[in-house]
């Protein structure tokens, strides 16, 4: 009791025979009640009748016992709050509560029985030195505040779901018809939605994180995760991979966006997510991570541990922005990798770095035939050089980094690896725009991580639904009669149909075949064009097998999407070919891309089967044996005695080969007390995509601005003649070499210069002593 200097009675240990109710002076009974809370709540009605709130004060236990013998309520403005100097608050406390204190001595007393069954009311105060609350403000009294616990199951699920407090509480208000009838106000619900997330974090955020991924790793086996700590245990890293995010990897993994653009959290991690494409062309996710610092040695660590979760599979492409330090990263993890770059990253620069882009739209336009619409690498090196010469750009310095990486973003160098005609990383941007809405630039760790996962649940969910639409339904055919298209519709996923479909309609209407050549080999050439081409027309030329019915186009269409190109359709289609040979389906496009998933009875090992598909069949199998013995102890004992016998040839096999490698699931970080990484977000630092100079809005010039600017113009002869003068002040002392000095201020130590008006750099000479006063205007 906070504030009162009232003492409990002294209550005699006999109590009456019977229990009788208490009337009041007011004419309220308060009839003998059974328990604590039922005393707690009939004065507590009673106060919200009369518009006061209640606090808990005195009690008294029996002797010996926790059994209640005296309990006393009193009005929640009951005696005095204390002074500063007893609080030593001190003149730093940010915020001081309301002093809402009065000295009330309203108050009840019950007198509860030795067994703690009857609680009787023995004396009661009635009379308040204060205002009452009216009606309309009687729903705002603090004991009378509660949230009900079916409004607590609709705050949390509305919360979780991504919409805010304050709207939550608006539709509750809505339900009940009005804020009065709530039960609590807006201030509870904020205070119970903090109390939740700390609930989450109470350990600490980053162990509160780690509890997370180990109860995920003992739900599911093939859950594996990672951590990074600095030399004081704090966190800076951590990756995470799940079983489904693995089977998808190996399923569709061969071409891989990753891009670190937003950072989420109050500690400035930036989110690294691993997006593929799955056979729907949706995004799917297959691994995820969080990077305190963005340099050569976290990507390396990074990469490496993604190789470790996947078995040292390496993604055919990978898809980044321009940073240097992942570059470096990559060619040393993924050496077997093509590293391609966002093409959307380069042509928002492009314009900034080439002015002449912006003058001559016709340079503009050989650029981007450099980066999409060359075929070879002679094509490309033509419309370089015309660009180059056009626009005497010879010098550009931008331009001449750029042909060195050609290779990384033109799709001229890159004719040979799959990339599914991808050219930039806006499928992961775009997954880190879905995140914006589940993260802010205060969330924890744990709150993240938990953002990123509904992200992936309503992806998978997509997906889920995707498959049960191809399985229940049958894609409808434009031409019924095509027997290709027949044959592309019993295999390919609907969204792969449709697109299929459209580049045989495009290959059937905007190509040609000009003339065909037949070999001695068995090879039939045919010359192909565009139809609208004109006399500029492009031609392509694609060889066909007669026998096999082989095919390819000088186009590398199907080397680089996955998908036969418009051109060998138009062959095909010319030839009255009835079916198109099985290679040409690849399977990660097919209904059958996860079908291997499904085996539960038998399996049959080759060289095409996946070992995640294998960990997922003996997994399985071994839980069913599990599920199968265990009533029987007998077939327990069996089964381990085998299973221990079975483990101990296999580890020989293994040595043998020197191919023994334990699997990784995260141990060291089993035992590592980890804290919480430094709280480094600076203020006005949003969770958005950084935006190149060209996105950003422009401010418009105002009358002051304008001013302002014609005023500089007007000085430009005094600063030039001040300029000059300060040239020639310092021609007089003859600075000549670098400065060198000594004592403890050694910061740019060999070399210093001194930037006056842009164009005037002065070294200072060995042991200078002095500044000369110029220097210092």
């Amino acid at each position: 009791m906070t504030g009162s200097v009232d003492c409990a009675p002294n209550i005699d240990e006999k109590q009456e025979d019977e229990a009788q109710p208490f009337p009041s002076n007011s004419g309220a009974v308060f009839p003998v009640v059974q328990s604590e809370d039922e005393a707690y709540n009939m004065y507590c009605d009673y106060a919200h009748k009369k518009g006061f709130s209640v606090r808990k004060a005195h009690v008294v236990y029996w002797i010996h016992t926790r059994i209640i013998k005296f309990r006393e309520y009193k009005c929640s403005k009951a005696g005095y709050k204390r002074s500063k100097e007893d609080l030593n608050d001190g003149p730093h406390v940010k915020f001081h509560k309301l002093d809402t204190r009065t000295g009330c001595l309203a108050c009840i007393h019950f007198s509860v029985d030795k067994e703690g069954k009857n609680w009787m009311v023995k004396r009661i105060v009635e009379e308040h030195n204060h205002p009452l609350a009216v009606d309309n403000e009687a729903h705002l009294l603090r004991s009378h505040r509660k949230i009900s616990r079916v409004q607590v199951g609709l705050l949390k699920n509305m919360v979780s779901s991504g919409i805010r407090t304050v709207h939550a509480y608006n539709f509750l208000a809505d339900q009940v018809g009005g804020y009065e009838n709530v039960g609590f106000c807006k201030s509870d619900a904020y205070n119970y939605v903090q109390r939740e997330k700390k609930a989450l974090i109470e350990s600490g955020d980053s162990l509160g994180l780690l509890k997370i991924f180990k109860d995920l790793q003992m739900n599911d086996s093939m859950f594996s995760y990672d951590v990074r700590t600095d030399d004081f245990n704090r966190l800076t890293s951590f990756i995470w991979m799940d079983g489904h995010s693995k089977v998808d990897y190996d399923s569709f993994g061969d071409v891989i966006i990753f891009d670190t653009t937003y950072r989420l959290n109050k500690y400035n991690l930036a989110c690294a997510p691993f997006i593929a494409v799955n056979h729907h062309w949706q995004n799917v996710f297959v691994g995820g991570a969080f990077l305190a610092e963005e340099t050569i040695d976290a990507f390396c660590w990074l990469f490496e541990t993604f190789l470790r979760f996947v078995g040292g599979k390496q993604p055919s492409t990978i898809f980044t922005d321009q940073d240097q330090a992942m570059a470096v990263a990559i060619s040393k993890v993924f050496y077997n990798s093509r590293h391609r770059l966002c093409q959307w990253h380069i042509s928002k620069k492009a314009p900034s770095k080439v002015p002449a882009f912006n003058q001559d739209p016709s340079i503009r336009g050989l650029f981007y035939q450099c980066m999409s619409k060359c075929d070879t690498d002679a094509e490309f090196d033509v419309q370089w050089t015309a660009m180059i010469s056009r626009g005497n750009l010879e010098e550009n310095r931008w331009l001449c980094d750029l042909y060195k990486i050609k290779h990384k973003w033109s799709t001229a160098y890159n004719k040979e690896i799959i990339d599914l005609g991808i050219l930039s990383t806006q499928r992961s941007e775009s997954a880190n725009n879905g995140l914006h809405g589940c993260s802010k630039a205060t969330s924890s760790l744990v709150e993240c991580y938990h953002g990123v996962d509904k992200l992936i649940s309503s992806w998978r969910r997509s997906e889920h639904e995707e498959d049960f639409k191809c399985r229940q339904g049958k894609i409808t055919i434009k031409a019924k009669n095509c027997l290709l298209l027949k044959q592309a519709s019993k295999l390919y996923t609907r969204k792969m149909y449709h697109i299929f479909e459209e580049t045989y309609t495009d290959g059937a209407l905007n190509v040609n075949i000009v003339h065909e050549v037949l070999h001695d080999d068995d090879q039939v050439h045919f010359a192909t064009t565009s139809c609208d081409g004109g006399d500029n027309a492009k031609h392509w030329v694609v060889s066909v097998n007669v026998n096999t019915l082989d095919a390819n186009c000088s186009c590398k269409g199907f080397e680089t999407r996955g998908i036969l190109c418009k051109h060998i359709l138009r062959v095909y289609n010319s030839k009255n070919v009835k079916q198109i040979p099985s290679q040409y389906f690849l399977r990660r496009f097919t209904l059958m891309a996860k079908q291997g998933l499904n085996l539960t009875k038998s399996i049959c090992l080759n060289d095409s089967q996946s070992n995640l598909v294998l960990k997922h069949h003996l997994l399985r199998f071994t839980y069913d044996l599990a599920t199968r013995i265990e009533n029987c102890q007998i077939a327990k004992e069996h089964v381990l005695s085998v299973m221990t016998e079975l483990a101990k040839s296999t580890d020989k096999i293994l040595l043998n080969e020197e191919t023994l490698k334990k699997g990784y699931r995260g141990q060291n970080a089993e035992n590592i007390e980890l804290r919480d990484p430094a709280a480094v977000r600076p203020k006005g630092v949003s969770n958005a995509r950084l935006k190149s100079h060209f996105e950003k809005p422009k401010k418009k010039p105002t009358k002051l601005m304008s001013k302002e600017k014609a005023n500089a113009h007007g000085n430009t002869k005094q600063n030039a003649e001040e300029h000059g003068n300060i040239k020639q002040e310092l021609d007089e002392f003859n600075f000549i070499g670098t400065c060198n000095f000594e004592g403890p201020s050694s910061v740019m130590a060999d070399q210093t210069y001194f930037d006056l008006n842009a164009d005037l750099s002065m070294a200072l000479p060995n042991n200078f002593s002095c500044v000369p006063d110029v220097l210092l205007r």
